[in-house]
This record gives C-alpha cells, sequence and structure tokens, in this order.
C-alpha cells in the first residue's frame, strides 16, 4: 500500500492499492493516477469491503470508456449487499475508471498534446509508463497500481458506445474454464466466445491468469433500472459461487444465446437510419433489418441480415454517416 498526507473531502488518497495490507472493514480512497497538461493528478474513486476471513479478490471497474455510465449505478447498489462481517474474500469497486473521459461523455481519454490525441483506453493494456501517449501511462498506472495484486476474478462493466445500444452482452473468452464459470453467472441475453482484442483489460487479464469478463449493459449515457437490477444480480451471483457470501445463484430466468461470431451492417451511404428489428430478435439472411432514407425523405438504401442470428446491437441515434454500424447480428458458425 502506498499512501500520501493528501486527503480530500476526508477521503485518503493512495498511489498503490494493497488489499493485503487493509483491516477488514470498508475503506475509500482517491487513488492517483497520472497527471493532466496541468500537472494535477487524475484521482480515481476505490472502493473497498474486505471480508472478516479471507477468501476470492473480486474487482469490478466501470466506465473505462467515459460515456458508459450504467456500471457506476450497478456499483452504488450493489453495496447495500456488501456486509465485510459476513463476506469472506475482498471486492474491490471502481466507479469510474476514466474521469477525464466522464466529463466530456467520451468513450476516450483525453489528452492535450500536439494532436489532441483520444486514446481507447480499453486497447491499451497493460501500459506503458514511458509512452508519449498520455492515455498509455494512465493505462499503465491503473494495471501496475491498482489491479495487480488486487484481483483473483475481475468483471469489466462497459455498455455499447453513445448512438448505438446492446443487450446484456457479455464478451467471454471461452478458452478458459473460469471464465466459462464467470459467464454462467451473469443474467446475459447474449454472449460472444471472445478470443480477445490486444490491450483490452478482459484479454490482458486473461493473459495474465486472471479471469474476466467484458459485461456490456445496454446503453450509454444513461441510467436503465432493468440493466442495474441484472448488472447487480450477476454480482451477487458471482460472489454466491464462489463462496464469498451465503445465497442461491438467479438467473432471473434468462437463458444466454452463445455465439462465436458477430457480424456488422454498416452504412454505404450517410442519411437517416430506421431500423426495423429489436434486439435479441432472431433473423433470417436477407431479412430486411433497416433502411436509409435521405433529407427528402427518399429511401436511399435497403439493408438486409446477411446471415441468420440474433440482433446483437441497433444504432439508436438516426444520422449515420458511411461507415457507421446500424445493426450488429451474433450468430454461430
Amino acid at each position: 500500500m502506498k499512501t500520501t498526507n493528501d486527503i480530500i473531502d476526508g477521503v485518503p488518497v493512495i498511489e498503490k492499492l494493497s488489499v493485503d495490507e487493509l483491516a477488514a472493514g470498508k475503506h475509500r480512497f482517491f487513488f492517483k493516477a497520472s497527471t493532466d497538461s496541468l500537472g494535477n493528478y487524475h484521482r480515481i474513486p476505490v472502493i473497498v469491503i474486505k471480508g472478516a476471513e479471507p477468501g476470492t479478490k473480486l474487482f469490478i471497474q466501470s466506465t473505462l470508456h467515459g460515456d458508459e455510465v450504467q456500471g457506476v449505478d450497478v456499483i452504488h447498489q450493489v453495496l447495500p449487499h456488501l456486509d465485510p462481517d459476513t463476506l469472506k474474500g475482498t471486492v474491490v469497486l471502481v466507479p469510474g475508471a476514466n474521469p477525464p473521459g466522464m466529463q466530456l461523455a467520451s468513450r476516450y481519454y483525453p489528452s492535450q498534446n500536439e494532436t489532441q490525441t483520444f486514446t481507447n483506453l480499453n486497447r491499451m493494456m497493460p501500459g506503458d509508463a514511458k509512452s508519449s501517449n498520455a492515455g498509455s501511462r494512465y493505462a499503465h498506472a491503473l494495471w501496475h497500481n491498482l489491479y495487480m495484486g488486487n484481483a483473483d476474478i475481475f468483471l469489466d462493466l462497459h455498455t455499447q458506445s453513445t448512438g448505438t445500444a446492446f443487450p446484456l452482452f457479455l464478451f467471454a473468452d471461452f478458452r478458459s474454464a473460469d471464465v466459462c464459470r464467470l459467464a454462467a453467472l451473469q443474467p446475459a441475453d447474449q454472449i460472444l466466445e471472445d478470443d480477445g482484442i490486444d490491450g483490452s483489460v478482459e484479454t490482458e487479464l486473461v493473459r495474465a491468469g486472471i479471469p474476466s469478463l467484458t459485461v456490456e449493459l445496454g446503453c450509454a449515457n444513461v441510467f436503465d433500472p432493468d440493466m442495474t437490477q441484472r448488472g447487480v444480480q450477476g454480482i451477487l451471483n458471482t460472489m454466491i459461487d464462489y463462496h464469498m457470501i451465503a445465497g442461491k445463484v438467479n438467473l432471473l430466468g434468462i437463458e444466454s444465446y452463445v455465439g462465436n461470431d458477430d457480424v456488422s451492417i454498416t452504412a454505404d451511404t450517410g442519411g437517416f437510419a430506421r431500423v426495423m428489428v429489436q434486439l435479441n430478435q432472431e433473423v433470417s439472411k436477407d431479412q430486411l433489418v433497416a433502411t436509409m432514407t435521405n433529407a427528402f425523405g427518399d429511401v436511399v438504401a435497403k439493408y438486409t441480415a446477411p446471415c441468420d442470428g440474433r440482433v446483437l446491437s441497433v444504432c439508436t441515434t438516426p444520422l449515420r454517416e458511411p461507415g457507421a454500424t446500424i445493426v450488429q447480428i451474433l450468430r454461430r458458425v
């Protein structure tokens, strides 16, 4: 544990987290990541609930992408369920891992340099402390001073990006039996058997031997009560199955559709998209899924499903430029 002499609003500031050094109980910290262009530290809120008995270390992070705030509500609503007197193990919760991106309602980590770089932190792990990219330095601080040593299993809470929507959807590396176990505990609508994306939290943690899921909870920039309830239940299910708390796993009657390939239908021309399918809907090859109109209301393009499958994502913002995603379909091949 590396502390500082700083106290902000009664909350101590740390430079490195080590939950093994903490006493049982509830702890709040601000974690110092890297500095901005004024030399001020980005401070990330961290909550640690350490049980009276040893057990699994569960790490839950939200909003590494700054517009994906749904996980903040999940973390806030799961807190009343966490009692250190009855908990076995430790839960680390980060309700907002990218404060500068959150302030801009932006997916990215913004940095003020010659090119005004906007970095996708979920492609930067484990980061580089000497990088010319400020986002990579920030990722290095998260990885080495916050994640490492404090997680046996990891849930990374996300949503779709601004202007699009997911159901409750998981990226899960099914080559790992431990990841399969984690995935089976979430009340997810759909799951992609995911070989991983270089630099993502999920992929790099799995490579480091820490079972991890990317949990997608609907739409960006909103708190959806249904997604909150289901996200909380997934966390409780995880804790029950790993013998951290008492109870019975409850999947809320949801049976997950598991696919191994996601197919994107993208705009060939800009205009106003009208999506004709809904999330989780089964579609057949050649089924009409969307149209594009111009400013005069003329239909200038029709989009059909290239395969059978399940609707994984839809655009929620009608204006689409060329190359923008309109619909995604999850299928099994």
